[in-house]
């Protein structure tokens, strides 16, 4: 009886699953397991004994990526196995990339150690070896492929869709491949990689009468390997009209639903054995191309939206502007005309309608996500929106000095509005402070990751603890003459930039106002 030497990276609880899988796979054969929580207990490991296989299982320890390099790099001929989540669609492509040698999926199921079990059986075999047969070399390849197809940022979905299906059927050596949707018991072709005369873009045949019936009804992947020995697929029209013997399915989810599907068909029976290992490959396409839609579907919405955000830029920038210009104007007029208190009220409910119609403008426009950023002074942005407050009755004082990288002009619209909200809700002299964020005495205590924070605050009234969220909701104030724009404006702008901002208390009871996240 041989023994396989295996070392397993991951949580020492995963040993015990996979050693009982071990058992359980093969007389002929046991395994030898050594687990270990660390890259630096790897490396330790993988130096004082020699392994048949490594298995790699990521955990918030372990840089899976550098530590699968560094191994692959060391030892080209040593099978490095994947175990993670199917949905890790990234960490995936970008482990095959680094050198691993197949992933191997982990869900809920109960046969995942079995599996697992039987990949590094089978990738010890097939060790030093090029078979372009194995379906798990089919798989590694295909992923790796398609890896690179989702970083092709200038590519439609469309067209990522139809590499999907050319990297597929080549990898897994299928002449069609094609991907549906399901509508009404009706099935629709959106893309077709390889040549059949029967299956094109855009037609549409009854649920019913296709394989992908199996898919849908029961979300999950479908192998048929000889659809001709068995009466039921035999008559379906995917078998009877299109002549498609093996067929492999699985189904494209979005937003929990099954959307529809991603298959690979012959005309030629196939191993079942093979048919049944490409299932979790098929899976792994089909999950990938449910997240491409649904990101495509956001970014359409997204796009929507900003179209309608400009449309609503234009009607208030000109529909509204040019009669509120016409209405002043018609007033000087008549205030040259006539003395009228009344006139006065008029001037002021223009002025203010002018001042919404600024603060709605600068809320719609300075909300859109900030793309090209630039190192940014705080010391000397500060003193040039000090400029533009012009108050005798406040004080400036900067604590610290710093740069952020943002756009300039909007970073501007963040100190004047705070500048003048401090004013104007304080009895003067008011003093305004900014500096960095002690991380100690912040009101959060979440991880930097690299980033870093800062505060504006004032020795004011402050804001009381149960308005200090609707403060930022646009409209919300409490003079009179305000427009209640001001502090929305702040937080649109933060959040364009990627940051968080939180209203608090300042040491002097004042309104003190964090920016976290910042770079």
């Amino acid at each position: 009886m041989s023994t396989l030497r295996v070392l397993h990276l991951g949580a020492p609880e995963s040993l015990d699953p996979l050693a009982e899988a071990a058992e359980t796979l093969t007389a002929e054969r046991t395994f030898s397991i050594v687990s270990v929580e660390t890259a630096a207990e790897a490396h330790e490991a993988y130096e004082s004994q020699p392994f048949e296989c490594l298995v790699v299982e990521p955990h918030a320890a372990v840089d899976v990526i550098d530590f699968i390099a560094s191994i692959h790099e060391t030892d080209p001929k040593l099978p490095i196995l994947l175990f993670t989540h199917p949905d890790s669609v990234d960490l995936i492509g970008k482990a095959l990339a680094a050198g691993a040698t197949d992933y191997v999926p982990k869900t809920d199921a109960g046969t995942d150690y079995e599996l697992l079990a039987t990949r590094i059986e089978t990738s010890i075999s097939y060790a030093g070896e090029q078979n372009t047969a194995d379906p798990w070399r089919q798989s590694t390849s295909a992923i790796s492929q398609l890896y690179a197809v989702t970083n092709q940022s200038e590519l439609s979905f469309e067209e990522k869709l139809d590499r999907a299906l050319e990297v597929g059927a080549a990898e897994l050596g299928y002449p069609v491949a094609y991907a549906t949707r399901v509508e009404d018991r009706n099935l629709e072709i959106l893309s077709v990689a390889g040549d059949h005369e029967g299956i094109e873009i855009g037609m549409t045949s009854e649920l019913s009468e296709n394989y992908c019936k199996l898919v849908v009804d029961n979300a999950e992947p479908v192998g048929i390997n000889n659809a001709e020995a068995h009466d039921a697929l035999a008559e379906l029209s995917t078998y009877s009209e299109l002549g498609l013997q093996c067929y492999v399915g699985a189904p494209i989810m979005l937003e929990d639903e099954v959307f529809g599907s991603l298959c690979f068909a012959g005309t030629e029976p196939r191993d079942p054995q093979l048919i049944e290992a490409q299932k979790l490959t098929v899976k792994t396409l089909a999950q990938w191309v449910g997240y491409e839609l649904e990101r495509s579907r956001r970014e359409e919405e997204l796009r929507r939206q900003i179209d309608r955000l400009e449309e609503f830029t234009n009607v208030v920038s000109h529909d509204l502007r040019n009669p509120l210009n016409v209405a002043q104007g018609r007033l000087e007029l008549a205030q040259a005309e006539c003395d009228s208190s009344h006139l006065e009220t008029v001037v002021d409910a223009m002025d203010r309608m002018e001042d919404i119609i600024e603060d709605t403008l600068t809320l719609a426009r300075e909300g859109q996500t900030v793309d090209d950023k630039e190192p940014v002074e705080i010391a000397e942005l500060l003193d040039n929106c000090w400029d533009v407050i012009e108050s005798e009755d406040a004080e400036l004082r900067v604590v610290d000095e710093f740069t952020v990288h943002g756009d300039r002009n909007r970073l501007s619209h963040i100190f004047e509005n705070l500048f003048r909200n401090a004013i104007e809700h304080s009895t003067p002299p008011v003093t305004i402070r900014v500096g960095l964020l002690n991380v100690m005495y912040t009101s959060t205590r979440a991880d930097t990751g690299g980033t870093f924070g800062f505060f504006v605050e004032d020795d004011g009234p402050g804001v009381p603890e149960g308005r200090r969220e609707s403060v930022f909701d646009a409209g919300e104030t409490t003079r009179k003459d305000g427009t209640g724009f001001g502090l929305s404006i702040v937080k649109q702008i933060a959040e364009a930039h990627g940051w968080e901002v939180e209203l608090t208390e300042s040491f002097d009871g004042g309104a003190r106002f964090e920016f976290t996240n910042v770079r």
